[in-house]
């Protein structure tokens, strides 16, 4: 089997590190400079490299890794479907409803295989979580609640793609770890949000830019204007009458990828976050809170590994397909985000998931 990178940012290097753990030649990376390609190449020892596309067409590549900005993602899928890639790409899969359920379609249409790399369902205490809710003895879900809160843009902190809205959109928070949480909670609990109430923070809207870095407004420097939210607090319905409630930050000082999550069923409740990874929390009334160690567990870079041992197995029919997040289920998620905007440009009336019904 052999892989092609697009990208060489951030998830472009987990991709790469994961790929090898899971035993996958790299033949390519892509890039848009030819400098980064080549320094990425040289440092993970891929045998090519450059800018155009038709290096990941080439008749001996199996599957495309697409580590871009979302707004690149759908145009790059098409080609590479067309040529019969299978695809692996970065979230969210589309920062368009219409555009994200076209893909869906065009996936299931072309014969083969796609994941949206939403890694987290791969940590053990998540799949273990997943088992006990699809189980049923916890009853039906009635709370879904969390948080995913990061400190990367509490300033001063680095002005990169994500603060250009041709590429990144107009949303950060919500599209960046948002979309993470709301998948993770639709997968153990195996229900789909349905309507979303949406307030966004923005709290530094005008910035002073120095030597790429970005700090509050009045200290010395370039004046910038930032559109994107900082954090957003988000209360969902979901299918059965659950509730649920979603608070996100990329300005919390301290926590480094504090992803939360407890869901509250009839008959017990059920919760983990990330920074505390190998240990699952359970409770049923009157007989206190058990916690299950997974002493041989893994860490945030396994779960891309796991991902992509699962994918590759699948697409030379060793394994099923799954459980990574297909592009239907990523779809929906470019449809719930979406419908967090319009929530929080409507003082955060309530705003149904729409667009992707079919899916």
């Amino acid at each position: 089997m052999k892989a092609v990178i697009l990208g060489a940012g951030f998830a472009g290097r987990s991709h790469a590190a994961a790929l090898r753990a899971a035993g996958v030649e790299i033949a390519a990376v892509i890039t848009s400079r030819d400098e980064t390609a080549r320094a990425f190449a040289a440092q993970w020892n891929i045998p090519a490299h450059g800018t155009d596309i038709a290096l990941a067409l080439a008749a001996d590549v199996d599957v495309v890794h697409i580590c871009t900005p979302p707004t690149t993602h759908g145009p790059l899928i098409r080609q590479l479907l067309a040529a019969g890639k299978h695809v692996v790409c970065e979230k969210p899969l589309s920062l368009d409803v219409e555009e994200a359920a076209q893909l869906a379609k065009l996936a299931a249409e072309s014969g083969r295989l796609c994941a949206v790399c939403f890694n987290s369902r791969f940590h053990l205490a998540c799949q273990k979580a997943r088992q006990l809710i699809e189980a049923g003895s916890f009853g039906r879900p009635l709370l879904i609640h969390g948080n995913y809160l990061q400190e990367f843009h509490a300033l001063p902190s680095p002005k990169d793609w994500r603060y250009n809205e041709a590429v990144a959109g107009r949303m950060r928070a919500v599209t960046e770890i948002g979309s993470h949480w709301l998948d993770l909670a639709q997968y153990i609990s195996g229900l789909r949000a349905q309507a979303v109430s949406a307030t966004f923070g923005r709290f530094w809207p005008r910035r002073s830019l120095q030597d790429g870095i970005m700090y509050p407004e009045g200290q010395p420097g370039q004046p910038l204007e930032v559109v994107s939210e900082d954090a957003a607090a988000v209360t969902l319905r979901f299918e059965g009458g659950a509730l649920g409630s979603m608070l996100l930050s990329e300005a919390s000082p301290g926590r480094g990828n504090h992803l939360a999550l407890e869901i509250t069923c009839e008959n017990g409740s059920i919760w983990w976050n990330a920074e505390d990874n190998n240990r699952l929390y359970t409770a049923h009334k009157g007989e206190g809170v058990r916690c299950e160690v997974f002493a041989f567990g893994n860490g945030f870079d396994d779960t891309f590994a796991m991902l992509f041992r699962s994918f590759y197995d699948a697409v030379e029919g060793k394994a099923p397909a799954g459980p990574w997040a297909t592009f239907d289920q990523g779809a929906y998620i470019t449809a719930a985000c979406q419908a967090m905007a319009a929530s929080a440009d409507a003082d955060s009336r309530w705003v149904e998931i729409k667009g992707a019904e079919k899916l």
